[in-house]
């Protein structure tokens, strides 16, 4: 009898990747805090932004797996037009609820602190843009991998990237910041 079965193990590995991503991400904001401190506000945006790369991308990867799984999606074509309607679909939310984010803490800034800071909404939405740029290619290619291997993408790939979303998320607003 096996103790450890093979979901077991990969639910526990990407369980320490998503650990150890968590504390990269962590340390960015740490180093950067005198940074992103300058921004009214961005400390209400940050959470929003680092939940929406993960549950987005998430979502995008679960439906990759189950038309993998069920034979709808090819993992050696990428020009089905159900992926490419995926794709457009996962970008444009991304772009819809970075712009709400931006506009919630603007509105925040505005009727807390009293402070009118338009720069909020274009930091959230160059951010949103930044990070699709680079976290939907990698959700694309990381669950055509996974599956290509022989492993359940729904076990390893939520954990994965919620990681690279928050580091992502992180690395996009300090771009943003330094933008704006």
């Amino acid at each position: 009898m096996k103790i450890f079965d093979s979901i077991f193990k990969e639910v526990l590995s990407s369980q320490v990747v998503s650990l150890l991503g968590g504390l990269i991400a962590g340390t960015l904001i740490a180093v950067y805090t005198d940074k992103l401190l300058l921004i009214p506000g961005i400390l209400i945006l940050l959470p929003g932004f680092l939940e929406m790369r993960g549950n987005i991308s998430g979502s995008f990867s679960s439906r990759l797996s189950s038309g993998l799984f069920l034979g709808i999606i090819k993992p050696n074509k990428t020009t089905i037009k159900l992926l490419k309607g995926n794709l457009i679909a996962s970008f444009l939310l991304a772009l819809v609820v970075s712009l709400v984010l931006g506009f919630l803490a603007f509105l925040f800034n505005y009727f807390v602190f009293d402070v009118l800071m338009y720069e909020i909404i274009s930091l959230a939405l160059i951010a949103g843009i930044i990070a699709n740029l680079i976290e939907i290619p990698i959700t694309l290619f990381a669950t055509f991998y996974v599956f290509k291997k022989g492993h359940d993408p729904n076990n390893i790939m939520i954990p994965f990237l919620t990681t690279i979303g928050d580091i992502v998320s992180v690395v996009s607003l300090l771009i943003g910041v330094i933008i704006i």
